[in-house]
């Protein structure tokens, strides 16, 4: 078996994005087909976003502090990657351990601070049988990057602060990149996303989030109803990971833009502290295929398979409200 062929076989099976298959199960109910990182809604000259989002049930219970924070950042970056400057932050924290609780809290404390958030509101549920934070996000935007209308013949972009701490773990590895920098260089970096939705210097956007940098391509892909190459040798890697650890990675600040304006988009994001590459290419074939050192491999072939679990051939982005 080539090495590309066993790559794929471990990304297909990585388990953060085979949780995104239970997706299609909510949509007939809610009514909405809406597949965007976080939601907004237009309020005078600006549109408000939000974003909500849970922590996985293995690290709250390893370490409440770090979910705390990291309900914070997640749903922070699910805000910045529409193009919106985050501005609030609720959160409800489920247990009946005082100790969980007050770590949880910390966390989401030390989250605000890092991120110049205002905290907005709060629930406690006291009694549970079960430990859990869960976050939302509020910001606001001029304009928003969607996650359905990347463009066939757009460069596939990668956009990521690489420096920072890395930790291997059994479900998934992380790249924490914020913790060690100050509220003023992570702003500076939330403003290159900024700029780059309001000059329209890119026409989709999708934050990387636990199912990596292939999962969110093929998740980019399947919304807006094309397909991608994605050419692996022209990733940027953290320093002291290899490719195949960093495609298994959740990085804490990525992510993955489409663009026809490539060098203008490139030197906004670098300009704002953010390492960017054109790392692939937007294609009409339905389908996400890696390449990497001279070899070719499907990753998944939209025209037959739902990465959100939806039947048959899925054009969700048809369907979008959005």
């Amino acid at each position: 078996m080539s090495s590309l062929r066993s790559l794929v076989g471990k990304l297909r099976s990585f388990k953060p994005l085979a949780r995104k298959r239970c997706i299609s199960e909510l949509m007939g109910i809610l009514g909405t087909h809406s597949l965007e990182d976080a939601g907004f809604l237009r309020v005078g000259g600006l549109t408000v976003v939000v974003s909500c989002d849970g922590i996985l049930e293995p690290v709250v219970k390893t370490s409440p502090r770090l979910a705390g924070y990291y309900s914070v950042l997640v749903n922070v970056q699910d805000v910045v990657c529409k193009g919106a400057r985050p501005l609030g932050f609720l959160y409800v924290i489920s247990s009946s351990s005082p100790a969980v609780r007050r770590e949880m809290a910390e966390g989401i404390r030390e989250g605000l601070e890092r991120f110049g958030l205002e905290f907005l509101k709060a629930h406690t549920h006291p009694d549970t049988t079960y430990d859990a934070v869960d976050g939302v996000c509020v910001g606001v935007a001029r304009k928003v990057l969607r996650s359905n209308t990347a463009r066939v013949g757009e460069d596939l972009i990668l956009a990521a602060d690489l420096e920072g701490s890395f930790r291997r773990g059994k479900l998934f590895h992380a790249l924490d990149s914020t913790q060690g920098k100050s509220r003023g260089e992570i702003l500076e970096q939330v403003e290159g996303m900024v700029e780059v939705a309001e000059r329209g210097l890119a026409s989709s956007c999708k934050d990387v989030s636990a199912p990596g940098i292939v999962g969110t391509a093929a998740m980019l892909c399947e919304y807006s109803g094309v397909g991608a190459i994605l050419d692996l040798d022209l990733l940027p890697l953290p320093r002291g990971v290899g490719r195949e650890e960093w495609l298994l990675t959740y990085p804490s600040t990525c992510y993955l833009l489409t663009s026809s304006r490539s060098e203008r988009c490139l030197e906004t994001l670098r300009k704002h502290g953010l390492e960017a590459e054109v790392v692939g290419k937007i294609t009409r074939e339905r389908k996400v295929v890696l390449r990497a050192g001279g070899e070719r491999e499907t990753f998944v072939d939209l025209r037959r398979e739902s990465v959100f679990g939806f039947r048959g051939s899925p054009e969700p982005s048809s369907r979008s409200r959005w």
